[in-house]
């Protein structure tokens, strides 16, 4: 009777490891899968190599069940490993993307508006979206460390500017509005102090700026950010 108990309870250790999770929060499937199918392959060979009194297939199944943890949790830990490494090697090569935007910005700046610091605002969002692209988040982290350490007692103004043909356009304001709290909330969660992030939502009628190698209305869309109290 023990030994079928021991079966039963095998066989539905099993089929527990559908439950978990896979992935960065699989709460450690492998091992309990290995857990489970050692026991029971464990406990079914000790139960055939041995007489049919059954000790053989609970020493079996306790065998089975340690290695076949081991094994499941060796693997846990090789598969947590390279999700950390592709993520650290996708931080890397965003962290490298705004490098790049940046030297180009201040490679502008000095040609085109050298007391002022204007982007562009498809560097940091898709078309007429209000979230911020994934690839812009290590360009605002960037932006954040050097304003907090060139201006350490400033607040710091971030405009966003629409154009819009109509001033009172609801959708442009909008638009500009919810792209100035994107903006405002990540430079805080970036390091700046809440207290000193001030957003403006600014409709305008023409570019805020022409830069004559590039297209005329790439700055109909745009986003400055003007320290103060220097």
């Amino acid at each position: 009777m023990r030994i079928m108990s021991f079966f039963i309870f095998t066989l539905l250790l099993a089929g527990c490891y559908h439950n978990a999770y896979h992935g960065p929060d699989k709460q450690f499937s492998s091992m309990m899968k290995g857990t489970a199918t050692g026991a029971t392959t464990g406990a079914i060979a000790g139960f055939h190599l041995s007489s049919a009194t059954g000790p053989g297939a609970m020493v079996g199944a306790g065998f089975g069940a340690v290695m076949g943890g081991i094994h499941g949790f060796v693997h846990d830990i090789q598969e947590e490993a390279q999700l950390a490494l592709k993520y650290k090697t996708q931080r890397e090569r965003q962290i490298a993307y705004a490098h790049t935007i940046l030297t180009e910005h201040f490679r502008r700046r000095v040609e085109l508006h050298p007391t002022r610091d204007i982007f562009p605002a498809d560097w940091f969002f898709e078309s007429d979206q209000v979230k911020l692209r994934d690839e812009a988040c290590a360009l605002v982290d960037e932006l954040a460390w050097l304003n907090k350490n060139r201006y350490p007692w400033s607040r710091l103004v971030i405009a966003i500017y629409i154009k819009a043909q109509d001033a009172d356009s609801t959708y442009a304001r909008h638009l500009a509005f919810e792209r100035s709290k994107e903006l405002g909330n990540y430079f805080a969660r970036a390091g700046i102090e809440p207290r000193r992030i001030t957003t403006r939502a600014v409709i305008v009628d023409a570019p805020i700026l022409i830069d004559p190698s590039d297209r005329a209305d790439r700055y109909a869309q745009a986003i400055e950010l003007i320290p103060i109290d220097r």
